[in-house]
């Protein structure tokens, strides 16, 4: 014959331990994939104008001639103070790629390998602006416009 308050004491137990694993346990929520701290605040297309684009713009500036009815004029750094312009163009650049890497932007698993090379070559332009070597800044703002130019071809931004 089974003793009642014996068998109750046992099932009181029993509840009590699985309670104590459930709270000892982690939740599900524990498990989940970690969300990035990272929030983007604005919309790819403003990103795209008001960042990256007048950083970029710095860059290949240096390449770039104006004509006009007084002749050509070389739009490359002539003072320090040009070269600190294109120095914080490519400072701002370089750091503009980790914003592009915010989860929340990446558009398929090709993104970050687009971003990678624009972090490397505005990394590049960052050190040659530095150094104040135009012939260095000009050839990455060439690489510029071909890592650009591919990324919206994928992307169909064209």
């Amino acid at each position: 014959m089974i003793d009642i308050r014996r068998f109750a004491g046992t099932i009181v137990a029993v509840v009590a331990v699985v309670i104590a694993c459930l709270v000892a346990s982690p939740s599900i929520s524990d498990n989940a994939a970690p969300t990035s701290p990272f929030q983007p605040h604005v919309d790819m297309k403003t990103f795209m104008e008001h960042v990256l684009g007048p950083a970029a713009a710095i860059i290949w500036r240096v390449n770039g001639v104006v004509i006009d009815e007084k002749g050509e004029h070389d739009l490359s750094p002539k003072s320090d103070d040009d070269w600190e312009k294109v120095v914080s163009g490519a400072a701002t650049l370089a750091e503009t790629t980790n914003a592009l890497m915010i989860p929340q932007r990446a558009r398929d698993p090709d993104w970050n390998r687009f971003v990678k090379k624009l972090a490397d070559a505005a990394n590049k332009a960052y050190r040659a602006a530095e150094a104040h070597d135009l012939k260095s800044v000009s050839e990455v703002s060439d690489q510029l416009d071909g890592i650009c130019a591919a990324c919206h071809r994928h992307y169909g931004l064209e």
